[in-house]
């Protein structure tokens, strides 16, 4: 699990009082001030308990004093920077959210912060759940304590503005979604049916490659399409990756860079395959979300918005005593660079936290039809960009709920992924609907 510095940023400012946090992102070195104090703050255990990667996330964060500042690229400095900020951005919602749903005061601050991870501190363990194929279906990458048995996930992401596109809520390999073998081994067959598929799809792209004078393979007539897709008995010397993940080409060498190869290279030939509008595999995944529709619907639904939390946590009695609240957070901010003062310039956004409850609401309006959720491929999405993806919409009753994405990133022997984000349709439910408090009987 990649380590995000925006998580020990956010749990680090539940330590400070709203105006602190406002003074100390005036200015650059304001900032920097701040960073230096939370570096104190985090290394308490009193304060923070790691479930793992301590010393790294303490480490970056000390990256506040000005001998290791100094030497920071202007990239890097700014990236830490904007860590800062966003995560300062993503406690000030939390407070907000803390304050507003669960009444627990208009600047609530952190009795005791928990950093999640691979491994879960132990007072907060019982709130892991293993379910529906994810290790974690508690996807909370932080767990704020406040007074007495209170605890609160947040499920941290991050943009740079408040107008930027949301980031995604998933990450989930496509077969994946089939959690199981199914009733009779149906989900097993799927899966088979689609890695035949990408077997033939992959293994076709390698012959035309070697056709095309972009890769050499000896005796390629004799090898079958898995055998060329997964490439376990390639020469590991020649091709240090599968052949269908070979970046360069055999005259500017496998290993080159795409964008410094003179001749065509194998990554960009299989990128610019993928990216028809008629690609097959891509056809093929979708009439395999098409032909088992309501179960991807209610999977990805229950995986994004994780609607059985409580559910499952209610059905741990080990927790029967505690109180548990989660949110979806985006921490908003970014810094800039001020030519004039030769200083980087702190904005912190308004950041957004949506309850789970909120959003079980949000879904509740939707739900009194009973009309099934409907997952329909955004061929307008499609016809605009020419990347290697396929987009869907994840409806119910003609409200759209989920964007979705089915992509490959970076490697092509992996199963795709699908990424997803909540509709501005659905958030205007959940803001109009169910996040606006009724006014008090008269």
């Amino acid at each position: 699990m990649a380590v995000e510095y925006s998580e020990i940023m956010a749990g680090a400012a539940m330590f400070y009082t709203n105006r602190e946090l406002d003074v100390f992102t005036k200015d650059e070195n304001s900032l920097i001030m701040m960073l230096k104090d939370f570096k104190k703050t985090i290394s308490s255990q009193g304060n923070v308990v790691y479930g793992a990667n301590k010393t790294e996330f303490i480490d970056y964060v000390d990256q506040g004093k000005y001998d290791r500042l100094s030497k920071l690229s202007e990239k890097k400095k700014k990236e830490y920077l904007s860590n800062a900020v966003q995560g300062i951005s993503a406690a000030k919602a939390i407070k907000s959210w803390l304050g507003g749903k669960y009444k627990l005061g208009s600047d609530v601050k952190a009795e005791k912060v928990f950093i999640t991870g691979n491994k879960w501190p132990k007072e907060v363990a019982d709130f892991r759940i293993s379910a529906f194929g994810f290790d974690d279906y508690n996807s909370s990458d932080i767990i704020i304590k406040a007074k007495g048995l209170k605890y609160y996930g947040i499920s941290l992401k991050k943009k740079p503005k408040g107008n930027s596109a949301d980031p995604t809520l998933i990450n989930k390999a496509f077969d994946t979604i089939l959690n199981g073998s199914g009733p009779n081994g149906a989900f097993d067959k799927v899966k088979k049916e689609i890695q035949d598929a990408r077997a033939t799809y992959f293994g076709g792209l390698v012959r035309q490659a070697v056709e095309k004078d972009i890769l050499t393979i000896p005796d390629i007539d004799k090898l079958t399409d898995q055998d060329l897709f997964m490439a376990k008995d390639r020469d590991k010397v020649k091709f240090a990756r599968a052949y269908i993940d070979t970046k360069g080409n055999n005259s500017d060498g496998y290993e080159t860079d795409p964008k410094k190869c003179k001749s065509l290279s194998m990554k960009d030939f299989v990128n610019s395959e993928l990216a028809k509008k008629d690609n097959e595999l891509f056809e093929r995944f979708s009439d395999v979300v098409k032909g088992n529709e309501k179960l991807f619907a209610d999977s990805l639904v229950n995986l994004v918005l994780k609607v059985k939390l409580y559910e499952k946590l209610a059905a741990n009695k080990k927790l029967k005593d505690y109180d548990f609240g989660f949110a979806l957070v985006t921490g908003v901010g970014n810094v800039t660079f001020d030519k004039k003062n030769n200083l980087f310039k702190p904005a912190v956004g308004k950041g957004k936290a949506i309850d789970l409850h909120t959003v079980l609401c949000g879904l509740r309006q939707l739900t009194a039809n009973k009309k099934p959720y409907k997952i329909s491929v955004d061929y307008d999405k499609k016809e605009i960009t020419n990347a290697a993806k396929v987009f869907f919409k994840l409806s119910k009753d003609g409200v759209n709920i989920l964007d979705m994405e089915l992509r490959y990133k970076g490697k092509f022997t992996p199963q795709p992924q699908f990424q997803a984000t909540v509709t501005p349709e659905f958030q205007k439910i959940l803001l109009e609907d169910c996040l606006v408090e009724a006014p008090p009987p008269k």
